[in-house]
């Protein structure tokens, strides 16, 4: 005598000699009333054959499905420098579907602020162009290209004297015509006096506003114990600049810096923006990372939201990128691991975050080993919703990253 098929499916597939979880054993009822076998089964049409089969589905129905924020990254090591070494890597597509690399590089006490260019989506990099030299302190370059097609490199370029202080900090904006082979000074976006006080200008990072306005945000101390991240924006291609705006610190104590921001916008939707920032705010000495949301397209800025803060270690020079296929990608760099006695920021390692727009973050995952520093992302715009991230490991290298 057969016994009913409710019985059948629960004696074949969770005997008493196997592990099954009380959730599966629970949801085998109703998944078995709501099935599309169920009428068969109970008109005992269908015999004992189609039992594998239902199980399948049954397990299928209970798998968690993935949702595009689970991280894997791809151990092939990528340079961006094809002379090897550099630092401070970032990435920039270009209309023409060419990546451009912007690496921070070194020959005796020179700085070379480095353009690279890959044609083969961020995989392979060769030697493109030069935007400045010197012998002060040039770093920090960021690359966008603008709605006419001209390319925009921002940079900290600061004078010292023979002693190593300071003597003049600026915010430098070149031009480059020609998909960044050659350059031209533009303009100075922000430039100060050095004062007794803390006071220099650092890591400006570019946007296109939804209204076609170029916008640089970039940190600027206070003292030596507070910094503000502030914005200027250009409606002339970067021949002149705004006055600030305050984007985050106006209102807190603590070194807010490192800034990194990406759209929010829908199609069709209000321009939000999401900026990325390290701070020392309620930590000091130690960093962590926040953010605070734009709603009208980088004009104010509010919602000052903890990402991720280590309990007793650092996480800062955080960077964020939105895929092709919309999840965020938060990357920063960690001393978490570390457990030996250099100082910060030696000994840490870089991590992304992901998140949907909930900005619920998780899914931490290294992408770079002990000591890589000052890490940069970038969202390839081929489809494949892949980012790549960089940082300084023994040199400009980066690793491409996929989502499931």
């Amino acid at each position: 005598m057969v016994s009913s098929p409710k019985l059948v499916i629960t004696q074949l597939f969770l005997p008493t000699h196997l592990t099954a979880s009380n959730a599966l054993r629970s949801a085998l009822p109703y998944l078995y009333r709501r099935s599309h076998w169920s009428q068969a089964i109970q008109q005992n049409q269908l015999g004992p054959k189609p039992f594998p089969l239902i199980f399948a589905a049954l397990v299928t129905a209970l798998r968690p499905r993935a949702n595009g924020l689970a991280p894997t990254v791809d151990p092939t090591r990528i340079s961006i420098n094809p002379n090897g070494g550099g630092t401070y890597p970032r990435l920039a597509q270009l209309a023409d579907g060419s990546v451009l690399g912007a690496v921070t590089a070194f020959s005796g006490s020179t700085h070379i602020l480095t353009v690279t260019r890959s044609t083969d989506g961020a995989r392979t990099f060769a030697a493109w162009g030069t935007v400045a030299t010197g012998t002060g302190d040039l770093d920090n370059m960021h690359l966008k290209q603008l709605p006419n097609g001209d390319v925009l490199a921002t940079f900290r370029n600061h004078d010292k004297n023979a002693a190593g202080a300071y003597t003049f900090y600026r915010i430098t904006a070149c031009i480059s015509h020609d998909n960044g082979k050659t350059w031209a000074f533009l303009s100075q976006v922000d430039q100060r006096t050095p004062t007794t006080a803390n006071n220099g200008l650092w890591e400006p990072f570019i946007r296109v506003s939804k209204s076609g306005a170029i916008q640089v945000y970039y940190a600027a101390e206070n003292s030596a114990s507070d910094q503000d991240i502030l914005m200027r924006s250009s409606t002339n291609n970067g021949a002149t600049w705004s006055a600030a705006t305050t984007v985050a610190g106006g209102g807190t104590t603590g070194r807010d810096g490192m800034p990194g921001c990406t759209d929010l916008t829908a199609s069709g939707g209000s321009a939000r923006v999401l900026c990325i920032f390290e701070t020392t705010e309620g930590t000091a000495p130690l960093f962590t990372v926040k953010s605070v949301v734009s709603s009208n397209d980088g004009a104010s800025f509010s919602g000052r939201t903890q990402v991720y803060a280590p309990a007793g270690h650092n996480a800062g020079a955080p960077q964020i990128v939105t895929t092709s296929a919309g999840i965020l990608v938060a990357s920063f760099m960690t001393d978490e691991e570390h457990s030996g006695s250099s100082a910060w920021p030696q000994g840490a390692s870089m991590k992304i975050l992901t998140s949907d727009s909930s900005l619920a973050w998780g899914q931490k995952t290294t992408v770079l080993p002990i000591s890589s520093l000052w890490p940069g992302l970038y969202s390839r715009l081929d489809g494949s919703a892949t980012v790549v991230g960089c940082a300084d490991n023994g040199g400009a290298t980066c690793r491409s990253i996929s989502f499931a």
